[in-house]
């Protein structure tokens, strides 16, 4: 797996698509917005803001609203939203705080995460990585 170069500082939604359950191969799939280090958008969202609060993704809508019928993720867009492990990144006062999958929580897929959201010394002041073992992280890979 290549690493990514890192990108502007975001806060957003992802997905670790993969069809092995040891995840020796996966695609990323975010959805991220550019902020500042409070967590404000620095451009208009490409994609509506859809969560309850309005101030970032929800991983249900975004699947059946921007996989699920799309032919760019069409080898995937059959599942459920939550078929593969997934999580969120937010940004607020300075720190960022990832949640996401336990299956997810190693190295390279998280350091590959980390480069997509941007999040980095030199971007942000702390990263807080958030294992959520929880039903509202579950999936049916792993």
């Amino acid at each position: 797996m290549t690493m990514a170069k890192l990108n502007p500082l975001a806060f957003g939604i992802f997905w670790i698509i993969s069809d092995c359950v040891e995840l020796d191969e996966y695609k990323l799939l975010v959805f991220n917005v550019p902020c500042d280090q409070n967590g404000n958008a620095l451009e208009t969202p490409p994609i509506q803001l859809n969560s309850k609060s309005g101030t970032s993704y929800n991983h249900k809508a975004m699947w059946y609203g921007h996989v699920k019928g799309n032919t760019e993720h069409k080898a995937y867009n059959k599942q459920t939203f939550n078929h593969y492990p997934r999580g969120r990144v937010e940004i607020s006062k300075g720190r960022a705080i990832v949640y996401l999958n336990p299956i997810i929580s190693h190295s390279p897929i998280l350091d590959e995460i980390k480069m997509a959201f941007g999040l980095s010394e030199d971007s942000i002041s702390s990263i807080r990585v958030v294992v959520d073992n929880s039903a509202h992280y579950s999936c049916f890979i792993g």
